[in-house]
């Protein structure tokens, strides 16, 4: 019984042994193929770059640019003098008179521009003669800017006018005084005009945050300006006239106008005098009502309220003063 079942585990064991060599072959038989397949892929592979390896080269051709190069500006720094025009020295130039180093200069500039066209001449003489030709150049505009000032400055006055709190500079039409109130007194060339139109003033703002609306310079120079009598004249609105009237840069009517001027406003147009309070709170007559005149309304300011006030009481600001007063109300006084 015992060896029945020996033989037959045997059996079994060499069944399976038989099995797995079958597998075996069939898997060797199987990669063969495969195997051959990817040789004959490497051949085709090195047959084609042989091929490529076997084609002529394409020729380029290549197209010389014959162009002949454009003559080269000489430049003065790196041409080397002629031998006898060798005379760099100051001293040697010293030795000569003013006529033989006139030819000597002539001479070697003829010869170190041979060749040179008409702008390279050019280009050479500003380079050598810089300091000759920028020198007197320099004088003559110096000299000429303190004449002009000089002449500028001592030109008489037609008004010197201040604008205040303007809404919109490019609507401001200042011809009612520079064209309008010019031709009325037929002023000629010989006059000028002075004036500030960017000042934003108000009680409730103050300078420094007004001053980022216009140039600061302004806000420093006019009370400055203003107490040495340099404006004449001061137009605002409102908020403006409480503004400078507070801060002592307007005098009082009494003050600025000329005595038969102010007697005028105070009886025939005392509806249009206005007060402001002063910088000790108390309200004095600073100013004069025009908002319902021809001039205000040309003039276009921006606001409806407007009011002229004077900073100056010099005998030029009243007499400057009565013109402009004159011409706004058409008071046909004989001036």
């Amino acid at each position: 019984m015992s060896n029945s079942k020996k033989k037959k585990k045997k059996n079994n064991h060499t069944s399976a042994t038989s099995n797995v060599q079958a597998k075996k072959q069939t898997a060797v038989q199987t990669a063969k193929p495969a195997k051959a397949q990817n040789i004959e892929t490497k051949q085709e592979t090195v047959n084609t770059q042989a091929a490529v390896e076997k084609k002529e080269p394409v020729k380029v051709q290549t197209i010389e640019n014959k162009q002949e190069p454009p003559h080269e500006f000489k430049d003065p720094r790196k041409v080397p003098p002629k031998e006898d025009l060798k005379i760099e020295d100051k001293l040697e130039f010293a030795t000569m008179s003013r006529k033989e180093r006139r030819a000597a200069k002539r001479k070697r500039l003829k010869e170190t521009t041979e060749g040179m066209t008409l702008v390279q001449k050019l280009q050479y003489f500003l380079y050598a003669y810089k300091m000759e030709i920028l020198l007197p150049l320099i004088v003559i505009i110096a000299i000429s800017l303190i004449v002009v000032a000089f002449f500028r400055g001592n030109k008489p006055i037609a008004l010197s006018y201040a604008v205040v709190n303007c809404e919109d500079l490019e609507a401001l039409d200042t011809s009612v005084i520079e064209a309008d109130y010019w031709n009325y007194y037929g002023f000629d060339d010989n006059y000028q005009f002075q004036k500030v139109l960017d000042l934003k003033y108000n009680p409730s703002i103050s300078t420094n945050e007004a001053s980022k609306d216009a140039e600061s310079g302004n806000y420093i120079a006019f009370p400055t300006l203003c107490d040495e009598n340099y404006y004449d004249i001061i137009i605002t609105n409102k908020r403006g006239l409480e503004y400078l009237s507070e801060s002592s840069i307007i005098h009082t009517l009494g003050e600025a106008l000329p005595s038969d001027l102010y007697d005028i406003f105070t009886a025939d147009y005392n509806d249009q005098i206005t007060t402001s309070p002063a910088y000790t709170g108390k309200s004095a007559p600073y100013a004069i009502n025009i908002s319902d005149t021809d001039f205000a309304k040309k003039l276009n300011p921006g606001y409806n309220d407007v009011y002229i006030c004077f900073p100056g009481v010099s005998e030029d600001n009243q007499k400057r003063v009565k013109q402009i007063c004159n011409f706004i109300f058409d008071l046909g006084l004989e001036l």
